[in-house]
């Protein structure tokens, strides 16, 4: 097993670090070209817009993922559900992100937020389904490849605004909705093609929206995890600290890139654990072990980097110098949350880690709410620190109790 995750994981972070590298440069591109507050500005209506996307599809891709990891045969069944999942469920969103957005009072143009809502909630959403598609056949270089179409389409429009800075956050939102048009459109197709994939929908009945909703909870559930902060930051205390916050988060996420394709090449394997092939204790604690050790060195390694902050991003973010600590203790964190929350999943304990996440998302919003207007970025991250420790600890508990653990001592992997 070791040796299987090791070579499908060597696909997935080659491709993951060209998507993160690529996402990396369209931070520091887009940090320079539009300045803290643009920035923050675009992070916070984006990041509403991703929150509000997972629920598209209605969960029917990670239920595609689940029970085709299981049986290939039935993926051009459950893909035909994705499809009438995705045509009734992402106009809904948009009209909720528009009614939320301009409820906000947020201090940008219409089209601005219109176009954010288009990109991130009727056309985003389409590739994380084609990337379910292909991770639940066993095909996860391509999985991992999928998004990567995506980060090319948006580094190249951040290029343009570097190019033609006079065009401000307005023209840039018009280049970010039409570059992701067109890299959504030719992985689309490309999927359809390679897959065999139907072009029919069917209707959804009531136990299968039921189920999808459920994994639909989870998905959503993650992304808000790591967009609404930025909408809650930016709404406590204004785009300029937002565009901060989220720079220093986006680079320190970088660290966690393996863990990050570790986790996305164990999962078929956790599904069929779910399944009633368990792994064994060894094994597990070989993966928290594992995750942990990295997590810290990496965490580490991101508490020193703080004289580069500048460089990259320019002078508009040096307040995030004295503070790039706090984001290497962020690390281990986010790794161990990633791992535990993964292998719930698999083990069919859905509602446990929405619970847990739900329970983090609403301590960070308390906490920016509290700490973000009396010192700003200080806050800001203080208020991920814990929110992210308390969400590791909560699931790794809930890993340790699960029956599987004990079931699985003497099992095979």
């Amino acid at each position: 097993m070791i040796r299987a995750l090791a070579t499908s994981a060597s696909a997935v972070l080659a491709w993951n670090v060209a998507r993160l590298a690529l996402q990396l440069a369209w931070v520091l591109l887009l940090a320079r070209a539009l300045g803290p507050d643009g920035y923050g500005t675009f992070s916070g209506l984006a990041g509403l817009g991703l929150a509000l996307g997972g629920f598209a599809a209605l969960g029917m891709g990670l239920r595609l993922y689940e029970h085709v990891a299981r049986d290939h045969a039935v993926l051009d069944s459950h893909w035909a559900l994705v499809r009438r999942g995705l045509a009734w469920s992402a106009p809904v969103l948009l009209v909720l992100y528009l009614l939320c957005a301009f409820g906000m009072l947020i201090d940008a143009a219409a089209v601005v937020i219109v176009s954010i809502g288009v990109a991130e909630i009727l056309l985003a959403p389409l590739c994380t389904q084609v990337a379910f598609a292909y991770a639940s056949v066993g095909r996860m270089g391509e999985s991992a490849a999928a998004p990567v179409a995506l980060s090319v389409a948006r580094v190249a429009a951040a290029g343009c605004l570097l190019v033609l800075p006079s065009m401000g956050l307005a023209g840039y939102a018009i280049l970010h909705v039409f570059t992701t048009l067109v890299a959504v459109w030719w992985i689309w197709r490309l999927a359809h093609r390679r897959l065999g994939l139907s072009r029919h929908s069917r209707r959804v009945n009531a136990a299968e929206l039921k189920s999808g909703l459920g994994f639909a909870s989870i998905w959503a559930s993650g992304l808000a995890l790591t967009s609404l902060d930025k909408t809650a930051v930016m709404y406590a205390g204004g785009g300029a600290v937002a565009g901060e916050y989220t720079a220093g988060y986006r680079l320190a996420s970088v660290a966690a890139l393996p863990v990050e394709a570790l986790t996305v090449v164990v999962m078929p394997r956790l599904f069929r654990a779910g399944a009633g092939k368990p792994l064994s204790m060894r094994h597990t604690l070989l993966l928290v072990a594992g995750v942990l050790t990295y997590g810290g060195v990496a965490g580490w390694l991101v508490s020193l980097a703080a004289p580069v902050v500048p460089l990259l991003l320019g002078e508009g973010f040096a307040g995030l110098v004295p503070l790039v600590a706090m984001l290497g203790w962020w690390v281990p964190a986010y790794c161990l949350r990633m791992l535990s929350g993964n292998m719930l999943l698999g083990y069919g304990r859905k509602r446990v880690r929405i619970c847990v996440e739900l329970s983090g998302l609403a301590v960070m919003a308390i906490l920016v709410l509290w700490w973000v207007p009396g010192s700003d970025l200080s806050g800001a991250l203080r208020a991920l620190l814990v929110a992210e420790w308390w969400m590791a600890c909560l699931s790794l508990v809930m890993v340790t109790l699960l029956p599987f653990t004990r079931h699985a001592r003497s099992g095979s992997a």
